[in-house]
């Protein structure tokens, strides 16, 4: 009986103990000169987790800003970046970014967290 106890105990302190752990992170993507990619939704995925978060017109974006529990729980991120396009006038879809960047299996970006709360990144152009 103590031991079926002590396993109970044990099970409760890691399941509160990973809760709330997440990390909200926050950043700015920008383009070598400096220039904010102004549109599109960065990733962040792991084999077992994803998430994301929409770059506003000032290039900042939010993971993990709706409760406590939100956020990128710890480990190793792939970053990429979809729907970073513009219309130009002959009705043609146009990327404001190189094509590695828009697939988790060709983008150079990834991430550790727990790190740094902020993480800015460099995208180049097409």
């Amino acid at each position: 009986m103590n031991k079926l106890r002590y396993i109970l105990l044990l099970l409760t302190v890691l399941v509160l103990t990973g809760c709330g752990n997440n990390i909200k992170l926050t950043g700015r993507v920008v383009f070598p000169d400096g220039e904010p990619l102004t549109t599109g939704t960065i990733y962040f995925a792991k084999p077992d987790f994803q998430a994301r978060a929409n770059i506003r017109a000032d290039g900042y974006y939010n993971v993990g800003s709706l409760s406590e529990k939100d956020g990128l729980p710890p480990g190793t991120y792939k970053v990429y970046i979809i729907g970073a396009i513009e219309n130009n006038p002959d009705e043609k879809i146009i990327s404001l970014i190189a094509t590695e960047y828009i697939k988790e299996e060709t983008t150079p970006l990834e991430i550790t967290v727990p790190g740094e709360n902020v993480y800015n990144i460099t995208v180049e152009r097409p």
